[in-house]
């Protein structure tokens, strides 16, 4: 059973005890709406981690053969 929480002035509410079990300060929590009802679910790092290594840059055969030098000129890059 949920237990009933108020949203303050600067829209956050608080987790009661009783279901901050697994949870750490730092953690990030996805919200979801589901039908009629917000849903708040722990995000585990281990999935952010999988995540991120599952994305992958692509680029054109063009800007592929670029070196640095020649991408700065050609899109203006600044040389410090």
């Amino acid at each position: 059973m949920g237990e009933i929480v108020k949203i303050d002035d600067k829209w956050r509410v608080s987790i009661p005890k009783r279901f901050r079990g697994k949870l750490r300060t730092g953690d990030k929590l996805k919200v979801e709406l589901r039908g009629g009802d917000i849903v708040l679910r722990r995000i585990d790092r281990e999935d952010l981690v999988k995540k991120f290594e599952s994305i992958r840059l692509e680029i054109d055969e063009e800007r592929a053969r670029l070196d640095a030098e020649t991408g700065k000129h050609r899109y203006g890059g600044i040389k410090e």
